[in-house]
């Protein structure tokens, strides 16, 4: 009898050996994406992200599975859907907004985390350089390019003097682009007049504060809060013959007269291929941060002639989209 007793444990032992074991090798990879917004850059960070994977040979819902979790421009939902990807165990984290590399970070996970869109990583507490970073973490960084962009707008307007920018004090990307904005239109001997808001709403009377202070052209730098709340800019800048550069280039299909800036789904597809290799087995943190190079012009006429922006043709000419 205790004999039988003990195959039958050694039975059952194994019989749960297995079915973890199974379990275990059955397992998807699985790879939370964390967005702030629902905005095209971030739509378009997460096709290229997932794109990398699809070239790498990787099949979705075969090899790997992605979790995708938007907090809708809610700053409390972030910390949650960061707790939540730690709490669900996936195998990696992708973040697609500064607010959500910080979320992520603060949660002291070791999950590894990839992420793209962000203007300053080092801000957000992923390392202090390209090399120096938390061993989880890596990505690629998409640092507006402001000096050529006030290049741009001088060669385009020569008379220009006074610029204006929405921003979002809440946001430390937003607060982080003011910053570089002030200092690359300061060394051009051009003034910067800056107007904050705390909630997209906010964003009628913003440009309108900017217009009342006779402001040349809008600049309109990079983030999030100003990006849900773009049409009102674009319809006041119609209105009042007010041009509007960019650096989200998305924006110039939205209203904006030009835009100069990267290809955010080319972002999301170069973290993409990094994310291949730690999926692969590498560390994350032998994989340097990188900063995206080549920019992209866009034009869009139509915005332009009603802003009153002249554009000469060898500017159109060398655009890589125009919309008309």
């Amino acid at each position: 009898m205790i004999r039988n007793f003990f195959s039958l444990l050694i039975f059952f032992g194994l019989i749960i050996f297995l079915t973890i074991g199974c379990s275990k090798k059955n397992e998807i990879y699985t790879v939370g994406i964390c967005e702030f917004t629902e905005d095209p850059s971030s739509k378009d960070a997460e096709q290229g992200f997932i794109k990398a994977f699809t070239d790498a040979g990787i099949i979705t819902d075969k090899d790997i599975r992605f979790k995708i979790l938007n907090a809708q421009g809610d700053f409390s939902s972030i910390s949650l859907i960061a707790d939540k990807f730690v709490n669900d165990k996936v195998d990696m984290l992708c973040c697609l907004a500064t607010p959500c590399l910080q979320a992520c970070i603060n949660t002291e996970t070791k999950i590894p985390i990839l992420f793209s869109r962000i203007a300053n990583p080092f801000l957000a507490g992923a390392g202090n350089n390209p090399q120096d970073h938390l061993i989880n973490i890596t990505g690629v960084a998409t640092t507006s390019p402001f000096t050529e962009t006030i290049v741009l707008i001088k060669k385009l307007m020569p008379d220009v003097k006074v610029v204006g920018t929405v921003w979002s004090p809440s946001e430390l990307n937003s607060e982080y682009y003011t910053k570089l904005q002030k200092e690359a239109a300061e060394k051009a001997g051009l003034t910067i007049i800056a107007v904050p808001i705390h909630s997209s709403s906010e964003m009628n009377i913003a440009v309108f504060s900017l217009i009342n202070r006779n402001i040349d052209c809008i600049y309109q730098i990079s983030d999030n809060l100003t990006s849900i709340g773009f049409e009102a800019e674009v319809k006041a800048a119609n209105d009042n013959k007010i041009p509007i550069f960019c650096n989200q280039i998305n924006e110039v299909e939205r209203g904006a007269a030009m835009g100069l800036g990267w290809s955010y789904f080319d972002a999301g597809y170069e973290a993409g291929k990094l994310a291949v290799q730690v999926k692969n087995g590498e560390s994350p943190g032998n994989i340097p941060i990188q900063f995206m190079k080549r920019t992209e012009l866009h034009i869009n006429l139509n915005s332009a002639e009603k802003q009153g922006l002249i554009i000469p043709d060898e500017i159109v000419k060398s655009a890589d989209k125009i919309f008309k």
